[in-house]
């Protein structure tokens, strides 16, 4: 199993699929998620031409367990020196929740630059209930956010059901995670607020959303996207699936990223 260390020293949990000078596609796991929510993405993309990078975020799946740098501007460090490592060029990000976060994170730090593209999957850029992000009519107080952290463990996330392949794979490759002792990592997921990084952001952008979804409204997409300025950039939203979509309808995730991947390289 390989790794690449952090420079702080946490051993981190990666694969690579593909030959190395192909486009590469990195998929970046959600809160308390593993790689292995990407299994179904993997053999599609590198028969498509592509490499496919996978891996899991510091105390999440087969990466080592520590108790510090459990923020998102960490992780969006760990994320770039991942692409360091593995020597990475113009890769495209594909986050879904937390994982997108970490993209917005990762921006904030190091810019688009290095980037050909990104894909957001079911993550508006702001948890926050404010007069000027769709009317005031979504999002939550800080006193709600409380609520929304400590309920999330039991939160049931899919609106379709899963088939028995899914669950097969999804059993047998998670690993457990410890909520209670992370949940500062998700408080600092949900108190940020990425909308100005749109509207600096150059590359291409796909966003995603789940119709059902039980964490966002399936418009943050739209209203994200008019924040964004490249042309290119698309919405696209899943609505018989609730938030995780590459999982709940496999072929039709993976039809339209690559028909938006192949449009921009």
């Amino acid at each position: 199993m390989p790794f690449y260390t952090t420079n702080d020293g946490v051993q981190i949990n990666y694969h690579s699929y593909g030959q190395a000078g192909k486009q590469a596609l990195v998929f970046i796991n959600g809160y308390s998620a593993s790689e292995v929510t990407w299994a179904f993405q993997i053999d599609f993309f590198v028969s498509a031409g592509y490499r496919v990078i996978t891996y899991d975020h510091r105390s999440h799946g087969q990466s080592q367990e520590v108790d510090y740098g459990m923020t998102l501007h960490r992780l969006a460090t760990d994320l770039e020196e991942l692409m360091t490592f593995l020597q990475l060029e113009k890769p495209i990000l594909v986050g879904h929740s937390m994982g997108a976060a970490t993209i917005m994170a990762y921006e904030e730090l190091f810019t688009d630059a290095k980037l050909t593209a990104i894909v957001t999957e079911d993550q508006a850029p702001t948890f926050m209930k404010a007069k000027d992000w769709m009317d005031g009519n979504t999002g939550k107080t800080l006193g709600e956010l409380e609520h929304f952290i400590r309920d999330f463990p039991r939160t049931k996330l899919t609106n379709r059901q899963l088939t028995g392949q899914v669950k097969r794979v999804l059993g047998k490759g998670m690993l457990p995670f410890d909520f209670q002792k992370h949940q500062d990592l998700l408080q600092n997921v949900i108190t940020q607020d990425w909308r100005k990084n749109l509207t600096r952001e150059r590359v291409p952008h796909l966003f995603l959303a789940g119709g059902h979804s039980p964490i966002f409204p399936p418009e943050h997409a739209q209203a994200a996207r008019k924040l964004q300025r490249n042309t290119l950039s698309e919405v696209s939203v899943f609505e018989d699936c609730g938030h995780i979509l590459h999982v709940e309808n496999i072929e039709a995730f993976n039809e339209k990223l690559l028909t938006f991947i192949e449009k921009i390289v």
